[in-house]
C-alpha cells in the first residue's frame, strides 16, 4: 500500500504492477509480424485486478494488439529499472512515483517520454484535474499520468459506536469526547501501527495539512515557506498529545499496519486513521461486512478553520523515451485510465482515476466508499490538502520525517525538533534541486 499492498502495502490495487507485453501489429489482416511493448508493473506472479481485467477487454476490442502479463514484486520502482533503462532493455510502459517521489533520476536521464503532445491530441486537458497535473510535470512538460487518487480519513466501527451511544464528531472538542468515552473500554481507541514509518506519516500530514492549510502547505512545497514554522509545531504537538492521552495504546511502536488493520476489522479498536488504498486489499476479504464500518473527515483542531480533504496521486504512468511505438503505448494508456470501460472497472476494484468520478461504475462501489467521495465533494470548496506528503517530498526529507516521528513516541524527540529536523532536510534537498517545481503543461 503505497501503501500496504504498496506500493505504499504503499498493498492494494494502487500498489499492483506488473509487466506487460503489448503486441502491436500494423493493422487487422496485415501480414507483418506485430511489434511488442513491454509494461513493468510490481506484484506477485499470477496478480489478477482492475488492470487485468482492463487488458483482457483491450485484448478483445484489438486482436493486433495482445496483451500479457509478468508481475514483478511489491515495489514501486523496481531496482532493475535504471539498468536496464540504461542497458536499452528495459520496458516500454512502467510505473512510478509523482512529484520528487517521481523516478526523478529516469527522468533527468531522458529515460520517460514526454507526454505533453497527447495531453491535448487525446483530451487529457479535459479530464486531468490541474493540480494532478501539477504533481506529474516539470519544465512545461507532462511526464506521466496520475494512477490513481486516494485520500485518508477516519474510520470507525458503527458497532462501537452505537454500543456506547456515540455520533460522529464534526468537532476537533467532540472528536476528543469521543475518545474520552472509548478509553475505558478499550486501551487502543485510535490505531496508530507506528512500527512501519510511513503510516503514523499520515496522521502527521493529516495534522499539519489541517493547521496550515492549502496554501500554508504550498508557500513551504513551492516557496519559502518553512517546515519548523510554530504552525507545523504545533500541529506536530497535538499528535504527542493524543499518544500522551493514551489514545493510540500503550505500544503503537510495536504495531504493523496490517496488524493494526486487522484489528480494527475485527472489532478490536474503534477507530483507524488510513487511506481508500486499503479496500482493494480487504474489501474481497470483508464482504458484506464492510457495511458495519462508516468514516467521517478529521475535524479540525484549529478554531475557525474548516475541514479539508486530504487526497494524493497514486502513482503514476510512464513512457519509455526510447519506446519504438510511443503512439500506441500512449493509446493503451489512455484505454486504460480515460476510456468508460476502463474508468468503470478501476472504480468496480476500488480503484478512483484522477478526475471526476460518476456513472455505473461509482455505483458499484460499496455504500462506505460512496460517502467517502462525497464528502471530500463537499468539502471541495474548503480547498484539499495532500493524504501523503512523504510521496511529494524527497526521499531524504521522507526518512528523516519516519525516524522522527517514531521519536516523537519514544520521546527523544520534542516537536521542534522534529520540525527541525525535517526542515534542514528539506533545505538539503532544496539545495540540490531535488524539492517539486510549479508544474503545469506549456500550451502549443
Amino acid at each position: 500500500m503505497r501503501r500496504p499492498g504498496w506500493w505504499r502495502t504503499r498493498a492494494s490495487a494502487a500498489m499492483v504492477l506488473g509487466a506487460v507485453t503489448v503486441l502491436v501489429g500494423a493493422g487487422v489482416g496485415s501480414a507483418q509480424e506485430p511489434a511488442t511493448l513491454q509494461m513493468w508493473l510490481a506484484g506477485p506472479v499470477g496478480t489478477v485486478n482492475a488492470y487485468t481485467e482492463v487488458i483482457d477487454e483491450w485484448n478483445k476490442q484489438n486482436p493486433d494488439v495482445q496483451v500479457t502479463t509478468t508481475f514483478m514484486g511489491d515495489e514501486l520502482v523496481k531496482p532493475a529499472l535504471l539498468p536496464a533503462l540504461n542497458a536499452g532493455t528495459g520496458p516500454d510502459i512502467f510505473e512510478g512515483g509523482v512529484g520528487p517521489g517521481q523516478p526523478k533520476s529516469i527522468i533527468d536521464a531522458g529515460h520517460t517520454l514526454d507526454l505533453s503532445p497527447y495531453y491535448s491530441s487525446l483530451g487529457w486537458d479535459k479530464i486531468i484535474p490541474s493540480d494532478v497535473v501539477t504533481r506529474t510535470s516539470s519544465g512545461g512538460k507532462l511526464w506521466s499520468i496520475g494512477q490513481s487518487v486516494q485520500t485518508t480519513v477516519m474510520f470507525y466501527n458503527k458497532r462501537i459506536f452505537e454500543e456506547k451511544g456515540l455520533q460522529v464528531p464534526t468537532t476537533w472538542e467532540e472528536f476528543l469526547a469521543v475518545e474520552e468515552a472509548l478509553l475505558a473500554d478499550y486501551p487502543t481507541v485510535v490505531a496508530l501501527p507506528a512500527g512501519d514509518g510511513w503510516p503514523i506519516s499520515h496522521n502527521q500530514t493529516a495534522l499539519w495539512g489541517l493547521f496550515a492549510g492549502p496554501d500554508g502547505l504550498d508557500d513551504v512545497l513551492y516557496g519559502d515557506g518553512r517546515w519548523d514554522d510554530q504552525t507545523f509545531v504545533d500541529a506536530t504537538q497535538t499528535l504527542v498529545d493524543q499518544y500522551t492521552a493514551g489514545y493510540f495504546g500503550p505500544e503503537p511502536l510495536a504495531v504493523g499496519y496490517r496488524d493494526a488493520l486487522a484489528s480494527f476489522f475485527r472489532g478490536e479498536i474503534p477507530m483507524v486513521f488510513t487511506g481508500t488504498f486499503m479496500f482493494p486489499d480487504f474489501l474481497p476479504k470483508l464482504g458484506e461486512a464492510i457495511a458495519d464500518f462508516g468514516a467521517f473527515a478529521m475535524p479540525n483542531p484549529v478554531s475557525g478553520k474548516p475541514t479539508y480533504p486530504f487526497e494524493s496521486v497514486a502513482g503514476a504512468w510512464y513512457i519509455n523515451a526510447d519506446t519504438e511505438h510511443p503512439d500506441e503505448a500512449a493509446r493503451f494508456l489512455d484505454f486504460l485510465n480515460f476510456s468508460d470501460f476502463g474508468r468503470a472497472t478501476l472504480l468496480r476494484n476500488a480503484v478512483v482515476p484522477v478526475g471526476e468520478v460518476s456513472g455505473e461504475g461509482l455505483a458499484t462501489l460499496p455504500t462506505i466508499f460512496q460517502e467517502i467521495l462525497k464528502m471530500n465533494d463537499d468539502n471541495r470548496a474548503n480547498g484539499s490538502v495532500e493524504a501523503f506528503l512523504d510521496t511529494v517530498i524527497p526521499a531524504t526529507v521522507s526518512a528523516v520525517t519516519y525516524d522522527g516521528l517514531q521519536g516523537l513516541l519514544t520521546g527523544d524527540v520534542t516537536p521542534a525538533d522534529f520540525t527541525a529536523q525535517v526542515q534542514a532536510a528539506w533545505e538539503e534537498a532544496k539545495a540540490n534541486g531535488e524539492t517539486m517545481q510549479p508544474g503545469g503543461v506549456a500550451q502549443p
